[in-house]
Order: C-alpha cells, then sequence, then structure tokens
C-alpha cells in the first residue's frame, strides 16, 4: 500500500479521536458532548480496522505502533473496568509487562551490551579501572584472605531494611536516570550506562581477585541478576524513546513521541517493581551470614525465575504490542 498516502487520509480522525480520548483522561467521560459519545465506538471500530489493514499489508513498525497504541486506549476508554486497582496492577505484571518486554526486546538488549562494553573496558584497562575506582584492594601479607566473620561484616550492624530502602532508592535513580535520558535523542541513556559498566567493571575487576571469585560473587549475584535486568530496561525505555526522536517514520514526531512514550513509561512500571524486589534481596539475602554456595544458587534460581516470567508470562498479550 501507498502508506504515506494511506495516512494522510487517515490521520484526521485518528488526531480527533485522539483529542477526544485525552480530553476524557483528564476530565472524565462527562466531559464529552452527547455526540461524542454517540461517535466513540464506530471511532474506535474504525481504528482497529485501520490497524488490522496496515498489518495485513506490512505496514511500517512505527504506524502498526501509533495505530495499536491508539486503538488500545480507545478501548481503555469505552470497557474502562470498575474493579479494584490491585486487579489493573495484577494484571500488568502478570500479562502486559512481560509481553512489552518482549516486543521491545531489541532495545533493552542494546542497553545491556552498552552496559558491558563499558564493563568489559574496565576490565581490560588498568587505567580506566584506577580511574572509576581509585581504591587500591590488596590481599593480606600471607597471600590469601581469610574467611570473614558474619560479626566483621560492614552490614552486620545495619538494619536490613533501612539497607533495602537506601539501596532500592538509589538504583531506582539510577533507572530513573537512564529513562530520562531518552529525551537527548537517547544520547545521556548510552551516557549513563556505559558509565555504569565502567564502575562495575572496574569493582568487579579489583574486588573478585582480593575476595576470591566464589564469595565476591556470591555478594554481587543474589540481588544483581534482578537489579541489572532492571536497570537495563530502564535504559531499554530511554532508547525507544530516543529513536522515536531520530526515526519517527510516517508519523508525525509528536505522534511517535506519543507511542513510543507510552509504552516506555509501562516499561519503566515494570523495571520500579524489579528494584523492588532487588532492594529487598540486597538488604536482607546479600549480607546474610550464609554459605557462598547458598547465594550463588539462590543466584541461579532468580536467574532462572525472571527468564521464565519474562519469557512466558503473558504470551496471549505478545500480539497486541508492538
Amino acid at each position: 500500500m501507498d502508506e504515506r498516502a494511506f495516512i494522510e487520509t487517515k490521520q484526521p480522525g485518528w488526531t480527533s479521536l485522539s483529542e477526544t480520548l485525552e480530553k476524557v483522561r483528564k476530565a472524565g467521560p462527562k466531559s464529552l458532548s452527547r455526540e461524542e459519545l454517540r461517535s466513540l465506538g464506530a471511532r474506535y471500530r474504525a481504528v482497529v480496522s485501520d490497524l488490522s489493514f496496515a498489518r495485513s499489508q506490512g505496514a511500517s513498525p512505527g504506524l502498526v505502533g501509533y495505530l495499536n497504541e491508539l486503538a488500545g486506549r480507545a478501548h481503555g476508554a469505552l470497557y474502562a473496568s470498575s474493579g479494584p486497582r490491585l486487579s489493573g496492577l495484577s494484571s500488568f505484571l502478570i500479562k502486559e509487562f512481560p509481553a512489552i518486554f518482549r516486543s521491545t526486546f531489541r532495545y533493552t538488549l542494546i542497553a545491556a551490551l552498552v552496559f558491558f562494553l563499558g564493563w568489559s573496558i574496565s576490565a581490560v584497562n588498568p587505567e580506566i579501572a584506577d580511574h572509576f575506582m581509585p581504591t587500591k584492594l590488596e590481599k593480606p601479607a600471607g597471600g590469601k584472605a581469610e574467611a570473614p566473620k558474619p560479626e566483621d561484616s560492614p552490614l552486620a550492624e545495619i538494619d536490613p531494611g533501612l539497607i533495602s530502602s537506601f539501596i532500592m532508592t538509589n538504583n531506582i535513580n539510577v533507572g530513573i536516570t537512564a529513562f530520562a535520558g531518552g529525551v537527548t535523542a537517547g544520547a545521556y541513556t548510552i551516557f549513563e550506562l556505559a558509565k555504569n559498566g565502567l564502575v562495575i567493571g572496574a569493582v568487579a575487576t579489583k574486588a573478585a581477585p582480593v575476595m576470591g571469585p566464589v564469595r565476591f560473587w556470591s555478594f554481587i549475584l543474589p540481588h544483581g541478576v534482578i537489579e541489572l535486568m532492571a536497570i537495563f530496561i530502564c535504559g531499554g525505555g530511554g532508547l525507544m524513546f530516543g529513536w522515536a526522536i531520530i526515526a519517527p517514520g510516517n508519523l508525525r514526531r509528536s505522534d511517535a513521541l506519543r507511542a513510543a512514550g507510552r509504552t516506555a513509561i509501562r516499561m519503566f512500571g515494570g523495571a520500579v517493581v524489579f528494584f523492588v524486589i532487588a532492594g529487598i534481596i540486597e538488604g536482607f539475602i546479600t549480607p546474610a551470614s550464609l554459605p557462598a554456595w547458598f547465594k550463588l544458587m539462590f543466584a541461579g534460581l532468580t536467574a532462572v525465575a525472571l527468564v521464565a516470567y519474562l519469557g512466558l508470562a503473558g504470551r496471549q498479550q505478545t500480539s497486541q504490542v508492538r
């Protein structure tokens, strides 16, 4: 099909529907005139028909995503549930968020690659590692680090709840920064991800040989698996928004940003839940006087659970999210 001509023909109707839905969002259905209320159902069916046609004709992902988002908003306005909000939250976590993750996976993957590129640069360049972690770590004179006693841990006398709260807040700030960097066309998102990769790579490069690989990774991985995934998702949301600025396709840039922004916000919302879980683990499991093998096994279980959740949950939603 001639996509540009299709958009030019249909755009006025889409824009009008979008404005009506925005009015509903801000002031409720009572803000609409009788004629607007009567026509809302027909306009919803029209945009669903346009979405179906665009998909069948192999339209660009940007156009399909825009129509999918518009149809979803119209559906929500027409068939809004009056049930408890907790039900909506559980539906989002069980169905919608995993589907969004799969449909936007390429952005999350790019975010992860940028982070690990920074990590690898620190790992192979001692000067860079020294810059990001100037503190020198050395083994005791005997050459072998003694196994630390639980009471010797710097975390031993701190309330795990306070640790959890502090770490959770800190990491959410990192996620917010990476996500918000999308407004710079993704440039600051990339910078933030690379910088954190450099810092964590420097810490791992210096600390692992001194603490011993098993002890070091047993301290990092129990919470790190979920925590890093949350940061990557936030970064992916920022990159998605940034790409809408750079390449809006056949859509108007404002429409492309609106469609990308709504999906990116949902990505960030799911990542916040991951940050909460990681913070709880880091506050209660990481500093606990548990064997290293148990902590590593726990980390492996979190990885398996994460893959199963993000890969399998909400499968019926995947085809509806672009």
